[in-house]
């Protein structure tokens, strides 16, 4: 073999290499938003990929310290990780979650929060603590990877695209493995999170439940057929108006990437942001392909099209036309009002039960991103 000697300038060292049983990146630089909560918080997600080859063999986790400048930001370990990490494919049960095995690779949702009025860093690393190799191994157990910068682009301001008290923001951002932050997709040849800060809005009857009769039925949830709202002026994209409803057995049925907003709008805001209006009402689109849209113009009806297990309007911006194969970017509604948070999701959503509330902020907000659970108040 030809051995290559590195020769520094004068003065200055040249770091060591150094094998690692991971290889980091992370997927889309995090831009910030500040949340329901008064914080900012930047969403974003590494990947990681089991490189291991002194000898091959799965790679545990222990530890993924974020830091900004070289000082700790951000810390996932324990209990905490377990939630926050996945392998791609299959999950064994039997196996922890933040194992990878030879070959394989694996997700980790992070968010990075901080005080409102605290200054955001323009970069970030990762330290990442692995369990310790076998004795003499020669790829390190703990390194730093995965640096990234920062956007510092606001995060537009919107208004809501519905109307009315008791709204629920079911699957948001941020610190929660929700469906729409783990969904990275491969979609078209890439890799994308769409999702990121995606909304799934459904609305509370006066009584706290969700529905008013049977779960099964579509005439059982109120605000089923409620007006979708454009959140802001526009060029209109994408439209499709052809899918049915489909069933409500809280199970989603299988469709294609294609189908799976259902019946759907998407407008071009400009500034390289898209807004995205999915699963309503078959038939109920009152926009085509070209037109141009303002803020609060009926687009369609709330329905149940689509990659849907009961009604609910799912919103989300993106920095291209395609849905599923966009980068998810944040927003602010101009104004709602938080009237607190759920506690019993699953038995809310599932199982009929009427909401408990969490303490939470309470009251008008403004220019912020209601966050997961949160339940607010929209529009005048």
């Amino acid at each position: 073999m030809l051995a290559l000697a590195l020769i520094a300038a004068p003065g200055r060292a040249i770091a060591a290499d150094h094998f690692t049983p991971l290889s980091a990146r992370v997927l889309h630089a995090p831009e910030p938003v500040r949340g329901g909560d008064g914080r900012m918080h930047l969403a974003y997600e590494l990947v990681l990929a089991n490189d291991s080859a002194f000898p091959p063999g799965p790679v545990t986790v222990r530890r993924i310290i974020a830091r900004a400048a070289g000082k700790p930001v951000e810390t996932l370990a324990g209990a905490e990780l377990e939630e926050m990490m996945e392998p791609f494919g299959v999950v064994n049960e039997r196996t922890p979650r933040t194992t990878i095995q030879p070959g394989g690779t694996a997700k980790v949702l992070m968010d990075v929060s901080y005080p409102a009025g605290a200054p955001i860093p323009r970069r970030l690393d990762h330290e990442i603590v692995l369990s310790p190799g076998p004795p003499a191994a020669v790829e390190l157990s703990r390194f730093t990877a995965a640096p990234t910068a920062v956007r510092k682009r606001p995060a537009v301001i919107v208004a809501p695209p519905l109307r009315g008290p008791g709204w629920v923001v079911i699957n948001g951002c941020c610190a929660q493995n929700t469906s729409h932050r783990r969904s990275l997709l491969a979609i078209d040849g890439g890799l994308h999170a769409g999702e990121r800060y995606a909304i799934d809005f459904v609305q509370m009857t006066p009584a706290g439940q969700l529905t008013e009769g049977p779960a099964d039925q579509l005439a059982s949830y109120p605000f089923y057929g409620d007006e979708v709202l454009s959140a802001t002026a526009g060029k209109v994209v994408g439209v499709v108006d052809r899918l049915p409803d489909g069933p409500i057995n809280f199970a989603l049925p299988p469709i294609t990437a294609g189908d799976a907003g259902g019946n759907h709008v998407v407008v071009a805001m400009g500034g390289g942001r898209y807004a995205f209006y999915a699963h309503l009402v078959p038939g109920s689109v009152r926009v085509k392909v070209g037109e141009r849209v303002r803020p609060g113009q009926v687009l369609g009806l709330l329905g149940n099209s689509g990659n849907s297990n009961a009604p609910h309007l799912h919103f989300q911006l993106m920095d291209g036309p395609s849905p599923l194969g966009s980068e998810g970017i944040p927003y602010r509604f101009s104004s709602f009002t938080a009237e607190g948070t759920l506690a019993d999701f699953p038995q809310f959503f599932v199982g009929g039960a009427a909401a408990r509330l969490a303490g939470s902020p309470r009251g008008p907000r403004h220019a912020e991103l209601p966050l997961n659970l949160q339940i607010v108040g929209l529009g005048p």
